[in-house]
Formats: C-alpha cells, sequence, structure tokens
C-alpha cells in the first residue's frame, strides 16, 4: 500500500510541476509570436468556457468511489452499472452542451460582449465551439482514464494525464513556432483528448475487456443514487469559490489591484503547501475507499492516523521554515517588485496550519462518499469566514482574509470534520482529538523554536540557511510526531518498514 500511494502522489506532483514548467514554457512563447493583446484575447476566451467544467457538479469523484469499493468487493456487475451510467451521464451532456454552445456562438455576439478587437468574429466563434467541446468531452475522457485508477492504480490514470498535458505544451509550441493561431491552438486541446480516450479504450480493451466502458447498461435509478453525493462534491467546491475567489473580490472592491496583488503572492506560497499535501490526500483515496468497502477498519484506523500525523508533521515544518525565510523567498522570486506583507504571509501560514488535520482526516469521508458533514461544514464556514473578512476589511485591512477564514473553519471543520471520519472508521473520538491536538502544540512549539534558531544563528549564505531550516525543521517534527501522536501499535507496524530505508537490518 505505501508503494502505491508513494507512486501514485509521485505522479500527482510531476503533474503539478508539469502545468507550472508548461505555463513558464508556453507564456514567453506565446507573447513572442503573438501580441500581448491577442493572447490575452485567447485567455479571455478560454476563461469564458471555463465555467463550463462547473458542470461535472462533482460526479466525477462520486463515480470513481464507487466504481473503486465496487471493484474491491468484486462485484462487476455494480461496476459495470455505474460506470455504464455515469459515461452515458457525460456523454450526453458533453453532446448538449456542445451544441447548445456552438449554437448560442453563432447567434450571438458573444466575441464583442468579451471585448475582443484584435479576434474576427467568426474566427473567436469558431474558437468558442472548439474550447467548449474540450471542455465538455474532457469529462467523459477523464472518466475512462480512472479506470486504473479504481483498480487500484491511480498512478498509472495520473502519468496519462501527465502525458496529456506534454504532449499539449509540445503540440503548443509547435504551433507556435510555425506561425499557428488561435484556431490551431483550440483545435489542438481537443485532438489531445481523443488521442487519450483511444488509447485508454483500445489498453483497457485488451489488458481488461470485462472493464471497458460502454453506455449500454446505463440507469436512471444508478444515476439518482450518485447525485445526491456529487452535488456534496460541487459544494465543497463552491465553498472554496466563496472563500477565495470571494476574498478577492472583496480586497479588489475595497483596496484595489495592489493590494490584490500582494495577497496573490502570499496566496501563491501557501498553495504550494497545499497541493502538496493535496497529493497525499488525493493518493490514499483509492486504498481509503478500498478498505472501508472490504470492512478492513482496523488498518483504515492505523493508516488514518499515520496520516493525519504525517501530513501535520510536514505541514508544521514547512510552517516553520517559511515562516522565517518566507518574505525573503517571496523577494527573490518576485525580484523585489513588490514589497512582501511579512505578517500576512504568517497569517496565511496558521490558515494552512489548522486546515491541514481536519482536510487530511476528510479524506477518508471524501473516498467513500460519506462526506455530508464536511461538504456542509466547510460551505458554512466558508460563508461565515467571507462574512468576517467583509467585517474585518476596515480595521484589519488585508490580514482580514486569512483571520476571517481562520476563524469561519474554526467554526464549520476542526471538530465537527474530523468528528464525522473517527466515526466513519470506529475511532475514538475524544481521544483521538486530545492525543491529536496536544501534540499539535508540542510539534508547533518545537519547530517554531527550531526555525527560530536556525533563522538567527545561520545569518548567511541564504541558500545554506533555507536548506538547514528545511532538514532541521522536518527532522524535528517528524521526530515529535513519532513521540506524540503515533500510538505504540502504529510505532511497532511502522518501524520494520523504516528499517531497510535507515540501513538498519531486521
Amino acid at each position: 500500500m505505501f508503494r502505491r500511494i508513494f507512486h501514485a502522489a509521485n505522479a500527482i506532483v510531476f503533474g503539478h510541476s508539469i502545468a507550472r514548467v508548461g505555463s513558464l514554457v508556453l507564456v514567453p512563447l506565446f507573447l513572442r509570436y503573438w501580441s500581448a493583446s491577442l493572447y490575452g484575447e485567447y485567455v479571455a476566451l478560454f476563461a469564458a468556457v471555463g465555467y463550463l467544467s462547473s458542470l461535472d457538479i462533482g460526479m466525477q469523484q462520486a463515480v470513481v468511489n464507487r466504481l473503486t469499493q465496487a471493484y474491491a468487493r468484486k462485484n462487476l456487475e455494480e461496476y459495470r452499472s455505474v460506470q455504464h451510467t455515469a459515461l452515458a451521464f457525460y456523454v450526453v451532456l458533453a453532446i448538449t452542451v456542445t451544441l447548445l454552445v456552438a449554437g448560442i456562438a453563432w447567434l450571438l455576439p458573444i466575441p464583442h460582449w468579451i471585448g475582443l478587437k484584435l479576434t474576427r468574429p467568426n474566427i473567436a466563434t469558431l474558437v468558442i465551439i472548439l474550447l467548449a467541446a474540450y471542455v465538455m468531452w474532457t469529462m467523459p475522457m477523464r472518466l475512462i482514464t480512472a479506470t486504473y485508477q479504481t483498480m487500484g492504480n491511480l498512478a498509472r490514470s495520473q502519468w496519462i494525464a501527465n502525458t496529456q498535458q506534454v504532449i499539449v505544451v509540445v503540440l503548443s509550441a509547435l504551433v507556435l513556432l510555425f506561425g499557428g493561431g488561435m484556431l490551431g491552438i483550440a483545435f489542438l486541446q481537443v485532438l489531445t483528448v481523443g488521442i487519450t480516450a483511444l488509447f485508454v479504450l483500445l489498453d483497457v480493451r485488451w489488458r481488461f475487456p470485462v472493464l471497458f466502458p460502454e453506455i449500454a447498461g446505463a440507469k436512471l435509478s444508478v444515476l439518482k443514487e450518485l447525485t445526491h453525493p456529487s452535488i456534496l462534491f460541487c459544494l465543497l467546491l463552491v465553498g472554496n469559490l466563496i472563500a477565495y475567489q470571494g476574498s478577492i473580490l472583496l480586497i479588489s472592491a475595497v483596496m484595489g489591484g495592489l493590494a490584490v496583488a500582494v495577497l496573490s503572492i502570499s496566496k501563491a506560497v501557501i498553495d504550494v503547501i497545499r497541493q502538496g499535501l493535496y497529493s497525499i490526500s488525493l493518493a490514499l483515496c483509492p486504498d481509503f475507499a478500498r478498505m472501508e468497502a472490504l470492512g478492513e477498519f482496523e488498518k483504515l484506523r492505523k493508516v488514518h492516523r499515520m496520516v493525519v500525523a504525517g501530513t501535520g508533521a510536514i505541514t508544521l515544518a514547512l510552517v516553520a521554515s517559511i515562516w522565517y525565510e518566507g518574505p525573503q523567498i517571496i523577494n527573490m522570486w518576485i525580484r523585489g517588485r513588490i514589497e512582501p506583507d511579512a505578517m500576512l504571509l504568517r497569517l496565511f501560514l496558521v490558515l494552512v496550519a489548522f486546515q491541514t488535520p481536519w482536510a487530511a482526516s476528510s479524506t477518508v469521508a471524501t473516498a467513500t462518499n460519506r462526506h455530508k458533514v464536511q461538504a456542509i461544514g466547510y460551505f458554512f464556514a466558508a460563508i461565515i469566514g467571507i462574512g468576517l473578512v467583509a467585517a474585518l476589511i476596515k480595521p484589519l485591512g488585508i490580514w482580514a482574509v486569512p483571520v476571517g477564514l481562520t476563524l469561519g473553519e474554526a467554526v464549520g471543520c476542526y471538530h465537527f470534520v474530523i468528528k464525522a471520519s473517527c466515526q466513519i472508521i470506529g475511532e475514538p473520538y475524544g481521544a483521538f482529538a486530545r492525543r491529536f491536538w496536544l501534540g499539535f502544540a508540542v510539534v508547533a512549539a518545537a519547530v517554531l523554536t527550531t526555525g527560530w534558531a536556525i533563522h538567527f544563528m545561520l545569518p548567511g549564505p541564504m541558500l545554506l540557511r533555507w536548506i538547514a531550516m528545511g532538514l532541521f525543521t522536518l527532522t524535528v517534527a517528524t521526530a515529535c510526531a513519532w513521540v506524540v501522536w503515533l500510538t505504540p501499535e502504529d510505532r511497532a507496524l511502522l518501524l520494520p518498514k523504516l528499517h531497510p530505508a535507515l540501513g538498519v537490518s531486521g
């Protein structure tokens, strides 16, 4: 299991890296071969159709969880029923929306509404149709690609997605180098979706014919069953949009563009931590779903404790490092163009430190489609948080964003989400919560003290101090988590697996 999780997390991290590198490569090429205004118009067209992705309404994750559990129970009848129903839903949705967008784009002056000046209306209309087709047909393609994930091989599903990203970057670069325009860039987006889907279909047909995606066995009753968990996943997405996009809009309206830029820079640093932790959580989903489906609750309790402890330790180590070194890291990144707000960054670090435990614990619920408490709790946390942000902007300024969002999550998530996860797996919540939060205080104090000592004891060189900071805080966090968070049974289970890594013979 640990090997599967490691390979899956590795693939997910590479996926995030490919996206970042792709942006670094393509944006300069776009600006070299197109004017900045023309590139901005293409981005605006992509953004206009990007909202169509919300039509998924959380169905993908709900379906993949059900398929994973059905495969674990070797219930192929249920597997095919859910798979066929979901694929039929996505195919009908993709056809309907693509045709609807095509009709609207031809009949209405959408390019004029968007404010395009350089792109001819007929070209813009075709681009809108192609990009809408890309967004909509990506949904069934992702479901088909997730076939491997449902069998416990999330890494393969992710690497196929990673390969598609690389193909898009390479083909986009070639189109730009040979003088291509918007139509060429938009067409290759659709092309890569078709190529990826065709490859997966042929591979599944050859290797796992019994799991070949079809629509013949679709059932309306199954679609109704899937609607409830999918809407709850959608509620999580809406809560995230309210909390973060709403905060940006509030700061923009009250404080202006410069404040938004400062806020976005600090948030970007925090998002790096979030993406790393999300990779671990996502990698665990197939195994959590499988263990719950098979009734392996003792194993699930152990893995849950280790995951919450492990992600908590990693987060606090990163928080302690960035707490002291963050402003200098930002200065080097943006080359001093904007003065970073050290207190804003630290308040965001507090937000992510307290967010990690309940988010990691909630992986059990999201992997098993039992995330009602998490969805409702986070949605109301976002509502409360954005209300507090609005109320605190005048006295606190930009600091109101992390303060308000932290208080909102404290009300809606810290207690309720972790308690719900413990109830799912049969973990005594009171004992778990006491052990974790007392350990949280110990680990946080230890790593912050370590970070403070290194920051003032090693004034330079800067890069060496950053490396030392990361290594020492992670070591201290790991040692403290081992002692205060893990039970003796957890340590006894992990120790034999650590011997080979530490070079200790059995």
